[in-house]
């Protein structure tokens, strides 16, 4: 845990990025950090890179480097996992189109949920 506490220290990241993408139970982290650093640093620590990251957003305002989100479309995030789930939606409903079977038909043969068929289809 000491070398993860010093890891996150290093990367500039907020503790729940840290732990989302280490996959560390974020509560078990705090506990950890408060052990091994002290409630009091710990804290302290977590407020300066808070402080880091806001300048570094003003800064990229600034510039103009932000970056919109793109693609948002029905609340769906563009990421790949939401892209391989859209993916598998509109492949189904491709191969209804195709096979001439009823939404109930055709969700019934492959056992998988016709009300999320139809929202799916509703979306694309």
């Amino acid at each position: 845990w000491s070398v993860h506490i010093e890891a996150w220290r290093q990367s500039g990241l907020s503790r729940s990025r840290y732990c989302r993408d280490h996959d560390l139970n974020r509560r078990t982290f705090s506990n950890w950090m408060i052990y091994l650093m002290g409630r009091e640093e710990a804290r302290k620590h977590e407020e300066y890179q808070a402080e880091l990251r806001r300048e570094q957003t003003l800064k990229n305002l600034e510039k103009g480097r932000v970056r919109k989100q793109k693609g948002l479309r029905f609340g769906a995030r563009t990421d790949m996992q939401s892209r391989a789930v859209q993916a598998f939606w509109a492949m189904h409903l491709e191969a209804l189109n195709w096979s001439g079977m009823s939404l109930r038909q055709y969700a019934y043969s492959l056992n998988i949920s016709r009300f999320a068929l139809q929202k799916w289809r509703k979306r694309l």
